[in-house]
């Protein structure tokens, strides 16, 4: 006989299998025993005192597959999207224009400015011709005194330098013609001359300009007889005698006298 309840959902078991018959006999089941009873009890405790089993997830019903196939189809369209948005450079901001406003025009004030000074006029202009140079006047040079000149001329005279003694006495003479010393240099020239340079006319010169500047000097026998020897070298033997004769009787204690007599007497024998 079909059942009038209907299956329940979710069970495993067909209803007639929970309303078999209780024993093989046909009417009323048989009385359980006392044992049977309690360990059926027993039995049902233990199964009430267990946790509870979590019911079994039911299972999901698989989506068809045009609707699996529009689902990618949109996934692969939105990550398309995606990178395209990444890879596309992010637009500038746009750049806007403002117009700019001219700052107010400000008005320049004018300050008084000092004029120069009026310049002096120019000086003419004046064209300046080369002056010839004036010599530079040179102060004059300390003259040496004739007694140094004298001295020096000398000591180069016993140094046999008879140029450069005569050179000095020379200068001594036409320092100061008329002075002692000039009249010493002229005899000290004249000799020189006679005996050294080899210039008798020269020293007959200087012997006759001796005297005549100063007459009867101190050197008047040295004059006189230097005289008589210029002459004796020019060969003018009776110019010779003459000044012998003068000087014999003018200075008979000289040391010359003695061979200015010798000479006279070779001079006048016949």
């Amino acid at each position: 006989m079909a059942s009038s309840f209907p299956p329940g959902e979710g069970d495993e078991e067909p209803l007639e299998d929970l309303l078999r018959p209780l024993d093989d006999d046909s009417g009323p089941a048989r009385r359980l025993s006392r044992q049977r009873s309690s360990a059926l009890v027993a039995a049902a405790l233990d199964v009430a005192f267990q946790p509870t089993a979590p019911p079994l997830p039911k299972r999901r019903k698989r989506p068809p597959v045009w609707l699996m196939a529009g689902a990618a189809l949109v996934f692969t369209g939105a990550a398309a999207a995606a990178v395209w948005r990444l890879s596309r450079p992010e637009p500038s901001p746009p750049h806007v224009l403002t117009p700019g406003v001219p700052e107010p025009t400000r008005l320049a004030t004018l300050e008084p400015v000092p004029l120069p000074e009026p310049a002096a006029p120019p000086e003419p202009f004046v064209i300046e011709h080369p002056r010839p140079s004036r010599p530079t006047a040179v102060a004059p040079r300390e003259a040496a005194r004739p007694e140094d000149l004298l001295r020096q001329a000398n000591a180069l005279r016993s140094e046999g330098k008879w140029k450069e003694a005569e050179a000095l006495y020379l200068r001594v003479i036409r320092a100061q013609p008329s002075s002692l010393a000039a009249y010493v240099a002229r005899v000290a020239s004249g000799s020189l001359r006679l005996e050294h340079l080899g210039d008798a006319r020269g020293a007959l010169r200087q012997f006759q300009d001796a005297q005549r500047f100063q007459p009867g000097g101190m050197l008047d026998p040295e004059a006189r007889h230097g005289e008589a020897e210029a002459y004796r070298a020019l060969g003018d033997t009776a110019a010779e005698a003459r000044v012998l004769t003068a000087f014999i009787a003018l200075h008979p204690d000289s040391p010359l006298s003695a061979a200015s007599r010798g000479r006279l007497r070779a001079l006048t024998q016949p």
